[in-house]
């Protein structure tokens, strides 16, 4: 297996600190966000109709979902800086053969070779996916 140079592993890691900072940024804007609609619809004279509830819940369902998704990302990039300071950064987590220089530069949080991600992909993409 190629070893990363410690410039391409410094990019890398430069990429997931961005990004890391970039996710913070959204989260604590969203809950900013979601805090002041709070106290807007708490402050609020006009009591609305079942319409604007629905659409208030939905809204607030939608800002939870991204903020979850935005969590589960800054996790991911947390599990590739412990892979970057144990020497593995590189290293596919099923097969253990080498993800590529080009895929991490692309997309820094990849745990997984090609061949390994699109074997997954199809495994579980059911997941998450209701079936009816």
């Amino acid at each position: 297996m190629t070893q990363l140079t410690r410039k391409e592993i410094e990019s890398i890691e430069n990429k997931l600190r961005e990004r890391q900072q970039d996710l913070l940024e959204e989260v604590r804007d969203e809950l900013d966000e979601r805090e002041n609609q709070s106290f807007a619809a708490m402050m609020g004279n006009d009591p609305g109709d079942n319409c604007d509830f629905s659409l208030a819940d939905l809204l607030a369902d939608l800002n939870i979902v991204r903020v979850d998704r935005q969590i589960n990302e800054l996790r991911e990039i947390e599990r590739k800086l412990v892979q970057i300071k144990e020497g593995s950064a590189n290293q596919c987590i099923d097969c253990g053969k080498e993800i590529g220089l080009q895929r991490l530069l692309a997309y820094p949080i990849a745990m997984r070779c090609v061949s390994c991600q699109e074997r997954h992909e199809q495994m579980y993409a059911h997941e998450g996916h209701p079936s009816l």
